[in-house]
């Protein structure tokens, strides 16, 4: 197969995962205003969450080696089809306006497995799908893609809600997944022969935990982006929704704003600002330069928060601008590690540990929210914000403080894949199969 035909195929997965992602997230917003209209109670749909969300978690560390061992491309689709199905589900329950909580349980653990599934199959697929010269620009593109996903997919929910309705709004999701598995049929497929015969058949689940164990290098990035999870997921999703409720209820669009700024500072980081950092600085010094700016960001922004109870637009603008240098700092690490990953490990473990390594830091989501929950109960809004912040810098700290961390990301990029067969080849000497 061509280079020009890796190229197209890479273009077709993911523009197939942008729909798919606007899809999730839209009918996500959507079932939030329905079950709310219905049930009045916001713990109802906070529970749906919290099943969806444990779901996808325990879905990357149970079946992590299934992308390792079977064709990604068709476990994607299969992946496609089980939010197809759990769609058409909560679409037909909201159009003839029926509650069943059971049933959407059920529908929530499905398109909870299917994104647990799904998220790092299509990042790992990356590395099949492009040579490697182009692996660092073909995960900056991905990261920059889905970026904008994460800009307009509210804008779109929120706007498909006001003009045509709640249900009608998971209909136009439905349509959207269907055509991502139409447009992701047109996809072809490859792997490298001599690896794909040196994959075992029937990789334990655990596979990947266990190689893990012998990446230092990976540890380090887990507990890190642990930290980070810890305090970012409550900042965004309980905290500062909080903040803005409390202090201007009648404009939910300044929320909007501190969050588009967020937006369009992880477009930066995931575009030109990393690629020219890394060229200047080295991709080490600007991953923990990442690192850095994302908590002093998030800092900045909750400092701004303790001197915002009266709306000025000084201070607003200064908190946007903390948002802003928050999310680029985020995204030129994160470019920077995923590249790091997909190249340094061996194509037939990439599957494995990537969702072994976000299974471990996914933990952190929910913890986060209920110690901000006890920090809120206990000291307040206004303190859990500067809590959270300084969380993060704990994060960046012992960012600077890993020395194989640092030791991988320093490497040039001709000798950066494949690293870790090199320095930890007993990391990968036995794929545990079962028998």
């Amino acid at each position: 197969m061509t280079q020009c035909s890796f190229a197209k195929s890479f273009y077709i997965v993911q523009f197939s995962a942008i729909l798919n992602s606007i899809a999730s997230r839209c009918i996500h917003l959507a079932l939030a205003w329905w079950v709310l209209s219905i049930t009045h109670h916001a713990t109802a749909f906070a529970v749906f969450v919290a099943i969806g969300t444990a779901a996808d978690i325990l879905a990357r560390g149970l079946f992590g080696s299934l992308g390792d061992t079977y064709n990604k491309k068709r476990l994607i689709s299969l992946c496609y089809w089980m939010s197809l199905i759990s769609a058409i589900v909560i679409a037909f329950l909201a159009t003839m306006q029926i509650y069943l909580a059971i049933v959407l349980f059920i529908c929530q653990i499905l398109g909870g497995l299917a994104i647990g599934i799904r998220e790092p199959l299509q990042s790992s697929i990356v590395s099949f799908q492009v040579s490697k010269e182009q692996l660092s620009s073909a995960i900056q593109w991905r990261s920059a893609a889905m970026t904008i996903v994460t800009f307009c997919s509210p804008m779109i929910g929120t706007g498909l809600i006001s003009l045509i309705g709640a249900h009608n709004t998971i209909w136009c999701s439905v349509g959207l997944i269907i055509l991502s598995i139409i447009l992701l049929n047109f996809a072809k497929y490859s792997n490298v022969a001599s690896e794909e015969n040196s994959i075992p058949k029937r990789p334990k689940w655990y596979s990947g935990f266990s190689a893990i164990k012998q990446l230092p290098p990976e540890i380090s990035l887990i507990k890190i982006t642990f930290f980070i999870n810890f305090g970012l997921f409550p900042f965004f999703s309980v905290v500062l929704p909080a903040y803005f409720y409390q202090n201007y209820s009648k404009s939910p669009w300044l929320f909007g704003i501190a969050e588009t700024f967020f937006a369009i500072g992880m477009f930066l980081g995931a575009t030109k600002i990393g690629t020219l950092a890394n060229s200047f600085f080295g991709r080490a010094t600007t991953t923990y330069s990442g690192y850095l700016a994302l908590s002093l960001g998030i800092f900045i922004s909750a400092l701004m928060c303790q001197v915002l109870s009266v709306f000025h637009f000084g201070y607003f603008s200064v908190m946007c601008f903390g948002m802003c240098l928050a999310g680029c700092g985020l995204m030129v690490a994160v470019t920077n590690t995923g590249f790091m990953r997909s190249a340094a490990v061996p194509h037939h473990f990439l599957n494995r540990i990537s969702a072994s390594s976000t299974f471990g830091t996914g933990v952190a989501n929910p913890l986060g929210v209920v110690v901000s929950g006890i920090f809120i109960t206990a000291f307040g809004i206004y303190a859990t914000l500067i809590l959270l912040s300084l969380i993060l810098v704990i994060a960046s700290l012992l960012s600077f403080l890993s020395v194989n961390l640092r030791q991988v990301l320093s490497l040039p990029d001709n000798e950066i894949h494949g690293a870790y067969s090199r320095i930890y080849p007993k990391a990968f000497s036995k794929d545990i199969s079962m028998t």
